[in-house]
């Protein structure tokens, strides 16, 4: 599965559920263990599209900034995970999603805005995963935005754009590769 398919697939999971709660808000009160499994499945693709982004882009691994930032960005994804799994287990369990889980929620926003403001800037400066720093630097900016502005609509605004964002990191971190390897003749006519 393309960088670019996992980060659309990622989106969509992470903005469906929050937008379904928008247009029907009694899905918010019946609806916690969806909520949880789109979280699941939407952090785990984000974890794979930085994962998988930054071994096929070594030239921003191999800065100190690049190392950091990435890491910093899979951590926020695995807080985000930890996240869904008490979110949806204490769903199951006690019938209400447990509020400390939250504290892992905002930890995982955190962490990915302090991976985002880091790693971004290395994309940009290795000058080939472009929209993907500025992707980067989107989904960390707008996550922040998201958790500092608690009123609606601008706290959903925010979320939503940031969960979107991702498209742009999965698109930019694919694209350059593919525009190196047709530069250097690896396609095939019968590889098309």
């Amino acid at each position: 599965m393309t960088l670019t398919l996992r980060a659309v697939l990622a989106a969509l999971a992470l903005i469906v559920p929050v937008s379904a709660e928008l247009i029907w808000p009694a899905v918010g009160d019946s609806g916690h263990v969806f909520f949880a499994a789109a979280q699941l499945v939407g952090w785990f693709l984000v974890a794979t599209v930085v994962r998988d982004g930054a071994s096929r882009h070594p030239e921003t691994s191999s800065t100190r900034s690049g190392r950091v930032g990435s890491r910093l960005l899979l951590s926020g994804c695995a807080l985000q995970i930890l996240f869904a799994l008490v979110y949806g287990g204490s769903a199951v369990i006690q019938g209400e999603p447990a509020e400390a889980s939250f504290l892992l929620f905002l930890l995982g926003f955190l962490a990915t805005f302090v991976g985002g403001v880091v790693w971004g800037p290395a994309l940009l400066r290795a000058g080939l995963a472009r929209l993907a720093g500025i992707g980067v630097l989107a989904t960390a900016v707008l996550g922040l935005l998201a958790i500092a502005v608690g009123v609606d609509p601008f706290h959903d605004v925010f979320l939503l754009s940031s969960y979107a964002a991702w498209v742009l990191v999965g698109r930019g971190l694919e694209a350059p590769a593919h525009r190196k390897a047709m530069r250097s003749g690896e396609f095939s006519a019968g590889s098309r």
